[in-house]
């Protein structure tokens, strides 16, 4: 039995500057560095994720392709796409690597807008009260 898209499934930005297959991808390496699939899990097969993401299986076989070379899923023949046995360990330095940098681009804008530090703090309290 098929395992659900765990996270995945989310609507995807479509208007974004970030291509539709980098958006699946990090969403995996997200899923994966969570532990909602863990070291040989079956990932969900392309067909479904792409029925589930609203795009061309194409889209999602692209993603399983570069997932796949960079080590982080593997593929049994006419059994599925799994997780590879070291990929929660890279999803998550991939994951704590992305956050930064967006945190970093913020902090930027931040910096260019002319808010303070402790503006900054208050800030970042009030996003964090409100997203928990």
């Amino acid at each position: 039995m098929e395992r659900p898209t765990l996270g995945m499934s989310e609507p995807l930005d479509f208007d974004s500057d970030v291509p539709v297959y980098e958006q699946i991808g990090t969403r995996v390496k997200f899923a994966i560095a969570r532990g909602a699939y863990e070291a040989n899990a079956q990932l969900p097969s392309v067909r479904a994720l792409a029925r589930a993401l609203l795009v061309n299986p194409n889209t999602v076989i692209r993603v399983y392709r570069d997932l796949e070379r960079d080590g982080l899923i593997y593929t049994r023949r006419g059994k599925g796409v799994f997780v590879a046995p070291h990929a929660a360990r890279r999803c998550k330095k991939s994951r704590a690597t992305l956050v930064e940098e967006r945190l970093g681009e913020a902090l930027a804008l931040a910096r260019q807008a002319g808010l303070t530090d402790d503006e900054l703090e208050a800030l970042w309290r009030r996003l964090l009260e409100a997203g928990s």
